[in-house]
């Protein structure tokens, strides 16, 4: 990420979360830390403890961070912030954190008759895929569930490039009440998602197989070499057993498939 990326990532975090900025500026901004940011990233623990306790009002926290410090004003203090930052570091937690699971409307205006627009609800939902032996693929999968009559669409995220989405129901707007329930949904995607991964191409594993196959052979012909006394013959069956387990922990084929994100999105008819 070069600098504006980092800025335009930042800007996008605080906007999410409804930050108030005290101060922009092509080099640096400051802002107005909301209750849940300044938890995550003020370093400030104890102060917090205190607060709820005693059932205080919090004074907000401000921070200013530099994108630029040659084009900055010398009297400017803030914190230095780029790509690797540990700083940037805690963005990046805080938002898988608080951003796994949103909901999202897509904005929209009232026509000339003041009808309302009726907003779809979606489930979205973003996996990863790991083919997994002494090699390792990775696929993403983005898919998405009409809550009305179910109808599946893959890559999600493309279509979630192109609307305007707040986290606040538009005014001239009103959410359809969906027919699939979230856990419906839910199994309806794995099976979806089980089926895609079914149609890929399993030759890897068949490799990774024999590749194991093979090791294993010359592990066995290492440890049935005879042994010298019964002390050396106890103590390499118990690192042959070890070296068979690491063999199969390296190349035994395997999918493992995690969850990154998803969400609600109600969205106009298309």
């Amino acid at each position: 990420m070069n600098q504006q990326e980092v800025r335009t990532f930042l800007e996008r975090y605080f906007d999410a979360h409804q930050t108030h900025y005290v101060e922009r500026h092509p080099a640096y901004f400051q802002v107005e830390l909301p209750v849940k940011v300044d938890k995550d990233l003020g370093n400030r623990p104890f102060y917090w403890t205190y607060v709820e306790q005693l059932g205080l009002t919090s004074q907000p926290m401000n921070m200013t961070f530099v994108f630029d410090r040659q084009t900055a004003p010398p009297d400017v203090r803030g914190e230095d912030i780029a790509f690797g930052s540990p700083r940037l570091q805690q963005f990046f937690a805080s938002s898988e954190r608080h951003g796994r699971y949103v909901r999202l409307y897509e904005q929209t205006s009232s026509d000339l008759s003041g009808q309302q627009t009726a907003l779809v609800p979606w489930l979205g939902v973003n996996y990863k895929v790991s083919f997994v032996c002494d090699r390792k693929k990775d696929l993403l999968f983005s898919l998405g569930l009409n809550l009305i009559h179910g109808h599946i669409e893959e890559n999600f995220y493309v279509r979630m490039e192109q609307p305007v989405l707040q986290p606040a129901l538009p005014a001239y707007a009103y959410t359809m009440r969906p027919i699939f329930s979230l856990e419906s949904a839910r199994t309806r995607l794995r099976t979806h998602l089980s089926e895609r991964i079914g149609a890929e191409d399993a030759s890897w594993a068949d490799l990774a197989q024999e590749r194991l196959a093979a090791e294993l052979e010359m592990a066995e012909q290492f440890y049935t070499q005879p042994s010298e006394s019964d002390e050396d013959e106890a103590g390499r069956t118990t690192s042959r057993a070890r070296r068979i387990e690491e063999l199969r922990w390296q190349y035994e084929p395997r999918i493992d498939v995690t969850l990154i994100n998803g969400g609600l999105f109600y969205l106009k008819k298309q």
